[in-house]
């Protein structure tokens, strides 16, 4: 995998992360990151692995905080084009589909992005 890939796979991820808790991950959140991370991005074991383990370090309030601040520090077009490819992946997986309107909350607000900016992206 090319680095500006694995570079939007592990963005995509960190915004699952986010989306899913503000908490440390239990073993729900990461087996959800393992399944996104296998199934739709088609990562090997060790990038998942390895992924996994960096967004499972994010324990603190601190550390979830600056990398909400990181997120929202890149670019809008960047922005969207994280919270649309999460949309499409979370369409795709069984758990997070029916959960839809939450994660795409989740996301705005980790983003900070206004729901009527990502209405065409979330369905």
């Amino acid at each position: 995998m090319s680095a500006a890939l694995n570079a939007m796979a592990g963005d995509v991820l960190l915004l699952l992360r986010l989306a899913l808790t503000d908490e440390p991950l239990g073993e729900r959140e990461k087996t959800v990151l393992g399944r996104v991370a296998s199934g739709a991005l088609a990562l090997s074991e060790d990038e998942i692995a390895e992924l996994v383990a960096a967004l499972s370090a994010l324990a603190t309030e601190a550390e979830v905080m600056q990398a909400r601040a990181n997120l929202r520090q890149t670019s809008h077009e960047r922005r969207l084009i994280l919270a649309e490819t999460l949309f499409d992946l979370a369409a795709r997986d069984a758990e997070l589909g029916p959960r839809a309107d939450r994660l795409t909350a989740r996301v705005c607000d980790v983003l900070g992005l206004g729901a009527d900016e990502v209405a065409h992206l979330s369905g």
